[in-house]
């Protein structure tokens, strides 16, 4: 019985693939993460906001440069491997492989353990953290596992009612504020007794870690019809629209709160700070606030599983990983192998970091090894953008599109993973640096060795995923045989 290796074609439109990057990003999710940055920024959060969407937005145009162009399952691998060759193609998948798959481990870790002090605070019962982890995985496996149309359906659903409730509950605390509450000094550029470091750890986290999913659109190209407009489409409408919402929001708690107390949050709990601010202009309301909490890790790590997955699926189809990932259901046309592997490492890492050194340390390990991963990512993709419009797309080429805004965006991701490993962060966070130092020495092991083993399935992948050259079908059975199913 021949094994299906073809995802299903055109079942995605515009719509479902703009909410696969909405909620990658988390509308609702982030806005916890308010008592973390204020403790590094004080009351300049929606400034650290803003700048994290310019250059988000910069990398989001080189995104759409090379999406119009390359339309793939392959992602980043597709991007870097043309712009930059297969090596550094791999590379930048492999930094991927910090974000994408491991993104649910850090949504269940953190959501996990904001709900354990929701209920244990608020009605008394002690649920410990890992029974949520576990209900969790068991939906991110379950709805995938299934079908991306309904995945992609289920997205859309929870992705339109968490924007609703974050965009309602950011504008009510800017009213609440009232007219006298109302300041400019939230945009003002953060000072911090000991220099620079905390500035930029906090761009890392709310600017890079809060923005990574808005080009989650990009791996499901081959689901979706007409790939080439609404890819770029999505990736464009789904940053600003989410990133607008944020500077909404977290300018609206911040006033809300009080702006000249605002470095205040940082020493609050990070679990219930938000919760009782929504109290305040909610009342018994505010559960609508942790519903939105959990409908926003949900859809993120559906879009988490939808985007990782079908990587490991594409570097599996043409024998760059083992040919198992390039298997797809005979029933759901998902591909079930990297479904069922990225599961069980999101398992291990989440009940491994969450019994070793509790659930919010590890989410913290878990975001800042993410945020470097993605920083490399990003910015080979950005590096990629450059080559290929001087060399293949020469027509094209704009000397601000094509060169300007790639290396701008390269230099502030730059400065960020500079300060978010120099000088080295305390216990556990210190973790993060040795992960990801051990991760991308292997990575660059795997590269040279896979080049020199299997230059030819590199090279047929990154050309696979362009829909360069066609895939490999079957061989015809012989004049009178039984064909197999």
């Amino acid at each position: 019985m021949r094994k299906e290796t073809a995802l299903k074609s055109n079942v995605l439109g515009t719509r479902e693939v703009l909410f696969q990057a909405v909620t990658h990003l988390g509308p609702a999710l982030g806005l916890v993460f308010l008592p973390t940055l204020a403790a590094l920024v004080g009351g300049s959060i929606p400034f650290i906001v803003a700048v994290g969407l310019a250059a988000s937005f910069l990398t989001a145009l080189c995104v759409v440069a090379l999406a119009e162009h390359l339309p793939s399952a392959g992602g980043y691998y597709t991007y870097v491997s043309h712009g930059l060759g297969e090596r550094l193609g791999l590379l930048a998948s492999w930094a991927q492989f910090l974000y994408d798959p491991l993104g649910p481990a850090f949504i269940v870790l953190f959501t996990s353990a904001v709900l354990q002090g929701v209920f244990t605070v608020n009605i008394g019962w002690n649920i410990h953290w890992w029974v949520f982890a576990l209900i969790f995985i068991a939906v991110l496996f379950i709805s995938p596992y299934t079908g991306v149309k309904p995945s992609a359906r289920f997205n859309l659903i929870v992705g339109v009612i968490e924007f609703v409730i974050a965009l309602a509950l950011g504008i009510s605390f800017i009213v609440h504020a009232g007219v006298s509450g109302q300041s400019l000094a939230p945009f003002k550029f953060p000072s911090h007794p000991a220099g620079y470091q905390p500035i930029f750890i906090a761009f890392a986290l709310g600017g890079v870690l809060a923005f990574t999913g808005f080009e989650a659109a990009a791996p499901l190209a081959e689901e979706t019809a007409n790939p080439k407009q609404a890819i770029p489409r999505s990736v464009l409408i789904s940053l600003l629209a989410v990133g607008v919402l944020w500077i909404i929001t977290t300018y609206g708690t911040i006033v809300d709160y009080g702006a000249s107390k605002a470095a205040q949050l940082g020493t609050a709990d990070p679990v219930m700070t938000l919760f009782v601010l929504a109290k305040g202009v909610w009342g018994v309301a505010w559960w609508i606030a942790v519903f939105a909490l959990v409908n926003s890790a949900l859809g993120a790590g559906l879009a988490n599983v939808n985007g990782g997955t079908r990587v490991l699926y594409a570097l599996g189809r043409t024998g760059v990983l083992p040919q198992a990932f390039g298997s797809v259901h005979p029933r759901f046309r998902t591909p079930s192998t990297a479904i069922i592997a990225q599961t069980l490492l999101n398992l291990f890492i989440i009940l491994g970091l969450g019994f070793w050194v509790g659930p919010t340390s590890g989410y913290v390990v878990a975001g800042l090894s993410i945020t470097l991963g993605v920083i490399v990512m990003y910015s080979l993709g950005n590096l990629s953008v450059i080559r290929l419009y001087l060399t293949r797309y020469r027509r094209e080429f704009n000397p601000i599109r094509h060169t300007l805004v790639p290396l701008v965006a390269v230099a502030s991701y730059v400065a960020a993973f500079y300060y978010s490993v120099h000088p080295l962060p305390a216990w556990p966070v210190r973790l993060t640096v040795y992960v990801v130092i051990g991760w991308f020495a292997l990575g660059i092991f795997l590269a040279f060795y896979l080049w020199h083993a299997h230059s030819d399935s590199m090279i047929r992948a990154a050309a696979v995923f362009a829909g360069d050259i066609p895939e490999p079908k079957p061989a015809e059975p012989p004049p009178g045989a039984t064909p197999l199913s």
